[in-house]
């Protein structure tokens, strides 16, 4: 078991009596009435076990890898709280300037370490779409910027439908059918980054049975994210195709979101793309074997938090 207790807090304040009632069950220092720190920021990495917990003044995570025999399955689920008027989610480019060059894609892990990002998944991977003239990308907004306004019409016969993820600067998300809105319309919202991929998991807090049903039904990985409300959400990832884990379909992970209370949920892209990263770290296995292999090179990543406590560190990747 590895455990680093970095920032302002010290190995002294950890072995202290916790303030708060239940601190020291729960796996946190003590925080204060909000769920966050006074101040610095607390670590935890516990890869046999499977457990992973960071908390700050304005965030806290905390992820576990969860293991089924029957059908063999192995996957992470991230719950993620952001303090009111913080940043939540938003998606992190490598290269803002030349994001749609695929010389300027990354490994997830290095585009996490490279922008000090505490937690991230795989993004929709809007740019191999983009670079392919003859496809409809979806719509794809980054920083405010229109990418893409081309789309296809909702409840297609093709995966990934490219329903819509809208993201808001205040932490906002919401889900929409690949049509329902144009990129302006997304623009005129407030909306600052719009992924396309899809199909939409839940919305309004049902199911979308009806694409569950339909799309994405092979067994690979995946991965998703949800939210429960504003401020509270989870970043999930399904290993796949390795002999620990076979992988599922789109539904699996649906059902995950819905039994959190998430009252929306978005597929994201998967396969080798999936994936989830702490603290500059690849959680998620996508080989068999000891030796370990990244995720798909891409041009962005969908993150939460920042931290000055990520390694710089090198590997063979």
């Amino acid at each position: 078991m590895i455990r680093r207790y970095l920032g302002l807090l010290t190995a002294l304040l950890l072995l202290l009596p916790a303030v708060r009632a239940g601190a020291e069950e729960d796996g946190f220092p003590a925080l204060n009435d909000a769920g966050f720190l006074d101040s610095g920021e607390f670590v935890w990495e516990d890869e046999e076990n499977g457990v992973w917990r960071y908390a700050s003044e304005t965030l806290r995570i905390e992820i576990f890898r969860r293991e089924q025999k029957k059908p063999a399955r192995v996957w992470f689920e991230a719950e993620v709280f952001c303090a009111e008027g913080s940043t939540g989610p938003r998606m992190i480019a490598n290269d803002p300037e030349n994001w749609r060059k695929s010389a300027n894609m990354e490994y997830p892990h290095k585009i996490a370490r490279k922008n000090g990002t505490v937690l991230a998944v795989s993004s929709d991977f809007a740019q191999l779409r983009l670079q392919q003239k003859k496809s409809k990308p979806g719509i794809i907004i980054r920083n405010g910027e229109i990418l893409s306004d081309r789309t296809k019409k909702r409840n297609g016969t093709d995966f990934p439908t490219l329903d819509c993820l809208a993201i808001w600067p205040d932490g906002d998300m919401k889900v929409y059918y690949s049509d329902e809105l144009t990129a302006e319309e997304y623009l005129d919202a407030g909306a600052a980054d719009v992924l396309a991929f899809g199909p939409i998991l839940i919305r309004d807090g049902k199911l979308n049975e009806e694409a569950l049903d339909k799309y994405g039904t092979s067994h690979a990985q995946r991965t998703a994210v949800g939210m429960a409300e504003k401020g509270h959400y989870w970043f999930m990832m399904l290993e796949g195709r390795i002999q620990r884990s076979k992988g599922d379909g789109i539904r699996f992970l649906a059902e995950k979101l819905f039994e959190k209370g998430c009252t929306i949920g978005f597929n994201l892209d998967g396969g080798d793309t999936s994936c989830i990263v702490f603290m500059g770290h690849q959680l998620c296995k996508l080989q068999n074997g000891k030796k370990n292999k990244p995720s798909r090179r891409t041009s962005d990543i969908l993150g939460v938090g920042t931290s000055d406590l990520l390694p710089a560190v090198k590997d063979p990747w």
